[in-house]
């Protein structure tokens, strides 16, 4: 057999089709996502990574833990629904170039693409921190936490009780 130069672009083409492929598959999107928590350049970046007592499979019982916690609450569903908006998940890629790296703009991602979240953002990715989510809530949420969420929940009772009294008077 010939040698294939891995440089031709036919070569880099033909993987590049099969790389996006993989990447539009539920398997293949989902552990991308847990890739990039073992990541060492992703503290770099402003990003969280996976507590040392996780590993990808440990990810892949808690998703697949999610799924049939989905499916019990939804039983007309594949489970495969966001845990705060309860909405399917897509797995959408863009086709990239293999070897230059990613170019991910955030506000171009699509926010119904499977997510992985941090419950507490003050707690690494550990197995009672995760919330599998869509990228839509996950950003929405951002760096927020339940100490953050009982505050806005107390002002919007305050200003409903505000409102309802000047409503009464």
């Amino acid at each position: 057999m010939a040698y294939k130069n891995p440089k031709d672009p036919k070569i880099l083409k033909k993987r590049a089709e099969a790389d996006f492929a993989y990447m539009n598959t539920e398997r293949g999107f989902v552990m991308a996502c847990v890739a990039r928590k073992f990541k060492p350049s992703i503290e770099k970046y402003g990003g969280h990574r996976a507590h040392k007592s996780m590993d990808k499979k440990e990810f892949w019982r808690l998703y697949m833990n999610h799924i049939i916690i989905m499916k019990e609450k939804f039983t007309n569903s594949d489970g495969r629904l966001c845990r705060y908006c309860e909405k399917p998940f897509t797995f959408i890629t863009k086709m990239g170039v293999r070897g230059k790296g990613q170019n991910v703009n955030r506000s171009t991602q699509n926010h119904t693409n499977f997510s992985i979240d941090r419950y507490d953002t003050g707690i690494t990715y550990q197995s009672d921190n995760i919330i599998f989510c869509c990228f839509g809530c996950n950003d929405r949420k951002h760096n927020s936490n339940p100490d953050d969420w009982k505050n806005f929940i107390r002002v919007g009772k305050e200003l409903q009780n505000r409102t309802k009294d000047n409503h009464e008077g």
